[in-house]
């Protein structure tokens, strides 16, 4: 055991070594590279780490009813387990949308606990859109907006799109299906957590019901230059001139017109203002569609990049990155990438110039975490008021390795939503000690 331990930094600085010589061949070949790595899409790209719009906004969650009513939160550490899901229900062949009126909470629980069935979960609504074009189907109410996909696999006549906030349940007709392959997927090696779905204040969540060992992960990361960044945000390929202000904590990049760019050197993050944008709003189809465009623009890597959130209210999309089936989410205060796009017609573009890049062989041990009820009975017991709580998460703490400021060191722990924040319940808990 002492010499294991003893071999461990060494060991990590050997893999960190090769993993920057990888990364440079990356660098300096990226077309190789992804042509060897496109496994989870059969869309080819043309960017290093550019993703298509329907991977990034696939479903988040999967949860698995058998025949019992057991549920179980499905995972596959192997392959992304919702493009193998995906890949099949573009086979499946879909007619009509209808509204199913449904009289009380009580009954559409009854949906979201359906024995032998799969439950294709997102973060925050999408609509048929952008279903469509995630699914490759063509259904034809175009307004409909649902976070969640209710697949039977006893009976293929219909599936079902299903929305928390109002409790609706949008029937759309099956016209060809096969769920032989689905089933064929849920006998991979797949990493369950048994799991309930019940209520928490206004949203539906998969209650975890009893503690969950979750493994750790150490990353390489890459910090993109800043002048990757103005290049692409302010040059745009133009022969622009770009001035600079260097600040205490910040440096100001410019245009000299309606663009700006603030890198802030300790955070790792940077703020992008665009006040030439024509367009005064945008419709919630737009907004998705543009957020993503945004991204494309910026060049941060997308790789495990997935939609998390969007706000009406200032028609702001957020992105987080995923490792192992959870989001992280102190990768920078607002995930990975926060498009804002104001009324009148401002741009606003936050986002992290950290990005994983390999994993690394790590010391951390596997995280034995709580079951869902058990945090809230701690938060109650402290002093928090459940009401406020609108959300829990099993997601990855970013933390950077006291090892190499090249590695961080991701950690699983349990991400509280409460009263309009993210933060982890031992930090709460700590903060009313």
């Amino acid at each position: 055991m002492k010499i294991t331990k003893a071999f461990l930094p060494l060991g990590l600085a050997v893999a960190v070594t090769v993993s920057v010589v990888l990364s440079a061949m990356i660098w300096t070949n990226p077309a190789q590279y992804e042509r060897n790595r496109q496994r989870s899409s059969n869309t080819a790209t043309t960017e290093l780490s550019t993703r298509p719009q329907r991977d990034v906004y696939l479903p988040t969650q999967v949860v698995y009813s058998d025949g019992n009513g057991n549920q179980e939160l499905l995972n596959n550490r192997k392959v992304n387990l919702t493009t193998e899901l995906r890949e099949v229900l573009n086979k499946w062949q879909f007619g009509r949308v209808n509204n199913v009126r449904v009289s009380s909470k009580a009954a559409y629980m009854r949906y979201l606990t359906r024995k032998s069935s799969l439950l294709l979960s997102y973060a925050s609504p999408i609509n048929v859109r952008m279903f469509n074009t995630v699914f490759g189907s063509q259904l034809n109410s175009q307004t409909t907006q649902f976070s969640r996909i209710l697949v039977p696999l006893d009976k293929q006549d219909h599936i079902y799109l299903l929305d928390d906030r109002k409790q609706d349940v949008y029937e759309v007709t099956v016209k060809s299906s096969d769920a032989k392959a689905i089933r064929k997927i849920m006998k991979e090696n797949l990493f369950r957590i048994d799991v309930k779905m019940k209520w928490l204040s206004q949203a539906a969540t998969a209650y975890v019901t009893s503690s969950v060992t979750v493994p750790s992960y150490s990353y390489l990361v890459n910090q993109q230059s800043t002048d990757y960044f103005t290049s692409r945000l302010l040059n745009k390929g133009e022969s622009t001139n770009v001035s600079a202000k260097k600040n205490k904590d910040n440096t100001i990049y410019s245009d000299g017109a309606s663009r700006q760019l603030t890198v802030y050197h300790k955070q790792g993050t940077a703020l992008f203002e665009d006040y030439s944008a024509l367009q005064s709003s945008l419709s919630f189809s737009q907004a998705l569609k543009a957020s993503y465009s945004a991204v494309k623009t910026i060049g941060i890597p997308m790789e495990n990049l997935r939609y998390y959130g969007y706000s009406a209210a200032n028609s702001t999309v957020t992105y987080r990155s995923f490792v192992e089936g959870f989001p992280i989410f102190n990768q920078s205060d607002y995930g990975a990438a926060r498009i804002q796009m104001l009324s009148q017609g401002v741009r606003r573009y936050n986002f992290s110039r950290y990005s994983l890049q390999v994993p690394v062989p790590t010391d951390k041990k596997s995280v034995t975490l709580p079951g869902t009820q058990a945090v809230i009975k701690q938060l109650v017991a402290a002093g928090y008021s459940q009401s406020k709580i609108s959300s829990l998460q099993v997601g990855y703490q970013w933390l950077t390795s006291s090892s190499s400021d090249k590695v961080v060191n991701l950690t699983p722990t349990w991400y509280v939503h409460y009263n309009g924040s993210w933060k982890t319940y031992t930090q709460m808990l700590k903060q009313q000690q």
